[in-house]
């Protein structure tokens, strides 16, 4: 690919980079599923606990996978706040997996016009839910892939393969995952056929695909048989069992996931623009494939139709792979037009898609901010060091339609169920759902807390404090002491309706901020508190 406009092939790259973190720029703590839980465990695990004695700890012990954030707080604690270390992260998790994308392709097929499209894949469903950790390991399973595919087959580079898997378990699981599947693609090669054309070309494929096998379960079984803590094992303190998903209509909407943002319809012309080039181009034959990563792409897209959607303590695990699928489909492809007027139009049209799904998102964030905004003020008014009960105000279906944008993504999927962690951010105070489970977190809450706080909780409805008998499901049953144990409760989504009715507040229960979205609640024993100072 030539370079367009004067720009060189990385001032592109800069270019596009800057413009990912637009929406980041413009909203540089968003409201994004889990990423206000992740940010409020990095700024304790980066010092922040030293402001809050006798509510967190950390014992490093619990786990060894799932902690590359957790690590990087740790390794930087002391010259950068943990809350900015979660910016950080996000950004990366932002860039990360398309500039991998990029890097893997241009190692396999050169400079090409398809490398302008991969900039709009940086908007999945897995990024608005928050699960920045997994973004990062994706990234480093496809630039790590990258730089084994640079590579000459030797000792050295099984060395290297042995070590990248370990530290990819420690970042993520389905980092070592996403990577063995990379390796498996480039040990077919680019093309199927020339790993049968001989006897010996097939008893060489097959050493290798077995050697990779062993080298990428190493570190699972050492991590099986060492750790003190493996993921899933608070399960009966409250986290998710094995749940299957068997409806075909919510298999394909897995699928689809990658192409997932917060609207539906705008989201459906993005995939349908997105693949008019390569359609395009293979109608001139003029799209190239590396076949062994296209398989891989379509083993893992066939294998996510198949996986829970929770188990080991893991939800929302049929979205994993579908990524996962589109990453290694999207590095696998090479577009080239012979004529200059098609390759400008193709790679405006391309690089115009990527602008504007970024675009897209950016008016979400930017919208949302007023909802951090209202979050902040409402939390002007609480004393620090409180215990702080996150609600919500828990609309019915047929009012989602009307919310603010971007208050639901994928058209009904809440974007601020973790938002009460602010209150931990920004007021030094104790809530109960931080995510602090063994074998996947270091962070863990002090003993004189522990009746209150679950390891992977869920925001409740407000209901349950006028309602004894609300069913509240394990993930939310720290609700239950919210007359003894809590002093405030942050209230989320006041400005829409509760599917339970008008909300009435129980006797004792005092409004001390209301702004729109946020609304701030004095419970009772916050008084007797005070008496008691």
């Amino acid at each position: 690919m030539r370079p367009l406009g004067g720009l060189t092939r990385s001032g592109l790259v800069a270019l596009f980079a800057v413009m990912l973190l637009v929406p980041l720029m413009l909203a540089p703590m968003p409201i994004l599923g889990d990423f206000p839980n992740h940010a409020a465990r990095f700024w304790l695990l980066g010092g922040g606990m030293a402001q809050m004695p006798g509510m967190y700890g950390a014992d490093w012990s619990r786990a060894f996978t799932n902690i590359g954030g957790d690590l990087i707080a740790r390794a930087l604690a002391g010259s950068v706040p943990g809350d900015h270390v979660a910016q950080g992260i996000l950004a990366f998790a932002i860039i990360g997996p398309p500039l991998g994308c990029f890097l893997l392709n241009r190692r396999l097929l050169g400079w090409n016009v398809w490398q302008l499209a991969l900039p709009a894949l940086a908007w999945t469903m897995t990024l608005i839910f928050g699960f920045i950790t997994f973004q990062m390991g994706l990234a480093l399973a496809l630039m790590l892939a990258a730089l084994d595919a640079a590579m000459r087959p030797s000792a050295l580079r099984w060395a290297a393969r042995l070590a990248f898997s370990a530290a990819l378990l420690v970042v993520h699981p389905f980092a070592l995952l996403f990577y063995a599947a990379l390796l498996g693609g480039l040990t077919i090669g680019p093309r199927i056929a020339d790993r049968f054309a001989s006897r010996r070309a097939v008893t060489g494929f097959l050493g290798s695909g077995l050697l990779l096998v062993v080298v990428c379960s190493l570190p699972v079984l050492v991590l099986a048989l060492t750790a003190a803590h493996l993921p899933g094992e608070d399960q009966a303190a409250g986290s998710t069992g094995t749940i299957w998903n068997h409806g075909i209509a919510s298999r394909i909407a897995a699928l689809l996931s990658p192409f997932r943002t917060y609207t539906m319809r705008v989201d459906a012309v993005f995939m349908l623009l997105l693949a008019l080039v390569p359609a395009y181009a293979l109608l001139r034959r003029r799209l190239h494939v590396h076949q062994g990563l296209l398989a891989v792409a379509a083993i893992l897209a066939f294998v996510s139709l198949f996986m829970p959607t929770a188990m080991a303590g893991t939800s929302v695990i049929e979205l994993r792979l579908p990524i996962m699928a589109l990453l290694a489909a999207a590095a696998a492809i090479r577009i080239d037009f012979a004529r200059r007027p098609v390759l400008i139009g193709a790679a405006v049209a391309l690089a115009a898609l990527s602008g504007l799904r970024t675009a897209d998102v950016a008016r979400h964030w930017v919208r949302l901010e007023a909802d951090a905004a209202a979050i902040r003020t409402v939390l002007a008014a609480l004393p620090p060091h409180s215990a702080v009960l996150p609600l919500q105000h828990d609309a019915p279906r047929e009012a989602m339609a009307g919310a603010p944008l971007g208050r639901y993504f994928a058209d009904r999927m809440p974007s601020f169920t973790q938002s009460g962690a602010f209150a931990t951010l920004w007021r030094q105070s104790f809530v109960p759902n931080l995510f602090t489970a063994r074998g996947k977190q270091p962070l863990m809450v002090a003993p004189a807390f522990e009746q209150i706080a679950v390891p992977e909780g869920e925001i409740a409805s407000v209901a349950a404090l006028s309602d004894p008998d609300y069913p509240l499901p394990q993930s939310e049953a720290y609700v239950r002491h919210w007359r003894d144990r809590f002093d405030f409760a942050l209230v989320l989504n006041t400005d829409m309706p509760d599917r339970n009715g008008p909300v009435q507040l129980p006797e004792g229960v005092e409004v001390v901020a209301q702004q729109g979205f946020a609304q701030l609640l004095r419970l009772p024993r916050a008084r007797i508190t005070s008496q008691l100072r």
